[in-house]
């Protein structure tokens, strides 16, 4: 099921018997039974009863809260799943560097893989390529063929982030120059684009929590990306190779059919904030990118752990319970890959 947005700033969360009712003003304006709902996402101003809060509480239904442009706050969590031994696991396998290496090996190797499958894609829906297309599909080669040889973590990342600059040039050429994407840039997003990189991957991101959470890891103990507090290392880990399925190509079908155009951001004074996506652009992509959670993929464990059709929702957990069993057993990971 996917989560309940809440972006219509000033309105309030609260609870009815089994419903969850959003009022705006003092009035009732939607309402959205609780057995429908397995997580809110807040953005910005708005306000949760108390018993709203305890009712969330109550059904392990997590809320994400977000600012107003996306970037994340804070979440209101339950008890933590009681997967003490797994956990544990977890811990020794961090201490192990040999493991830790193969493992952050293998996020990586799926991740460029996937950005290469997916920049081929684009090559094959064209006529006439642009020419950083193919340079980027050659360069993401190179990168995992580095990865591959790296005998340590640092050089591992390096390659990684090599295949990321070259990854990001390509997917620069999908964009009409009107959008202004040059290069990726975070903090803060420079352009239109990055501003739907970005709330694409806070969105991503949570999810990837939420799954593995489920499974019973601690999102925040990484082995590809390093242990600083506060950060879901882990969780940062497993989201890489669904970054160019889930977000990127999610922000180039949006960006190039029209559901949002360069009107629908405005320019502002504040330094952390220079480009704003309108409420109504936000909700466009969020629908885009919820739908792409829903379509089904083919998945090697699918079915009773035989090949079927799932949903990429469903496919973010199947990879958290991979990495689940292969953090238990010692055994290798694999990652999802685009065919």
């Amino acid at each position: 099921m996917p989560p309940l947005y809440l972006l219509e700033q000033g309105a309030e969360l609260r609870c009815d018997g089994e419903c969850l009712l959003i009022h705006q003003d003092g009035q009732p304006q939607r309402s959205v039974p609780l057995i429908k709902v397995e997580q809110v996402v807040v953005f910005g101003n708005v306000r949760l009863s108390t018993p709203a809060i305890k009712r969330l509480l109550d059904r392990e239904i997590d809320v994400i809260f977000l600012t107003v442009d996306g970037r994340f706050q804070g979440r209101l969590v339950g008890a933590t799943p009681p997967h003490v031994g797994l956990r544990r696991r977890q811990y020794r396998r961090a201490e192990d560097r040999a493991w830790a290496l193969e493992l952050a090996r293998a996020l990586v190797l799926g991740k460029l893989h996937n950005g290469r499958t997916l920049l081929q894609r684009y090559r094959r829906d064209r006529q006439m390529p642009p020419p950083e297309l193919d340079e980027a599909i050659a360069a993401l080669a190179q990168a995992r063929a580095r990865a591959m040889e790296t005998q340590g973590h640092a050089a591992l990342l390096g390659a990684e982030g090599f295949g990321t600059q070259r990854y990001f040039a390509g997917l620069r050429a999908l964009f009409d120059p009107a959008w202004g994407f040059t290069t990726r840039a975070r903090r803060p997003p420079t352009d239109p684009v990055n501003v739907l990189l970005s709330l694409g991957y806070t969105l991503l991101l949570h999810n990837v929590v939420s799954a593995l959470e489920t499974v019973g890891l601690d999102p925040y103990l990484g082995f590809l990306h390093r242990e600083v507090y506060n950060r879901p290392a882990l969780a940062l880990d497993l989201m890489e190779e669904f970054r160019p399925v889930l977000v990127d190509s999610v922000v180039v079908q949006v960006c190039r059919d029209g559901t949002l155009t360069p009107a629908l951001f405005s320019r502002s004074d504040d330094a952390e904030r220079p480009v704003v996506l309108e409420d109504a652009g936000k909700r466009r992509f969020i629908e885009a990118f919820e739908a792409r959670l829903r379509r089904e993929v083919l998945h090697p464990e699918g079915s009773d752990s035989a090949p079927g059709q799932v949903s990429y929702r469903r496919c973010i957990e199947l990879q958290a319970r991979r990495l689940a069993r292969a953090i238990q057993q010692g055994s290798v990971y694999q990652p999802f890959q685009l065919r």
